[in-house]
């Protein structure tokens, strides 16, 4: 179910990868503070890969995470990176204990624990939030481009506003 969820969320993603130019990928926009989508792409990927990683190793540091530019600037091999994310998930359906490392504000790591499923659970969220930002910034400056009305939606909002997942 988890599993689903995010390779879900994953899927509306490479949805707009494909529908938007590398130009719009890669564009500063102001809204975002200069941000591009392509590094909240990058952001929402390797927080993935952190998890998976962390299904395999038993620990999650989201803060020692590889920082990949190449998913920046290159819509191909970030859907195919995204693709591979999709295949794992599929695969990993049994829970495991984690330990989720952290600094916060810290020079130490607090080490916290968790579990692969609530680290999936995390993810769904963490995913929206980053495509509503994403859905705002190409709203304001490429308006032309039609993005779905449940793009970076929450599951719990779309339930309360009666709305399906897919619709």
């Amino acid at each position: 179910m988890l599993q689903q969820t995010n390779i879900d969320i994953i899927d509306q993603l490479i949805d707009l990868l494909n529908d938007i130019d590398l130009k719009v990928y890669k564009d500063t926009l102001q809204p975002l503070h200069y941000s591009t989508v392509g590094q909240h792409v990058r952001h929402i990927t390797e927080f993935y890969l952190c998890a998976l990683s962390g299904h395999e190793n038993g620990v999650v540091d989201y803060d020692s995470r590889e920082r990949n530019l190449l998913i920046e600037i290159d819509k191909d091999f970030t859907i195919k990176t995204l693709e591979n994310v999709k295949l794992q998930l599929q695969t990993l359906k049994f829970d495991r204990n984690l330990i989720l490392k952290s600094k916060f504000d810290r020079d130490e790591a607090m080490e916290i624990q968790s579990s692969f499923f609530r680290e999936l659970t995390y993810l769904i969220e963490h995913t929206i939030h980053h495509l509503a930002i994403i859905k705002i910034g190409l709203n304001e400056v490429y308006p032309e481009i039609i993005i779905s009305k449940n793009f970076g939606v929450a599951h719990s909002t779309l339930r309360y506003q009666g709305l399906g997942i897919g619709d």
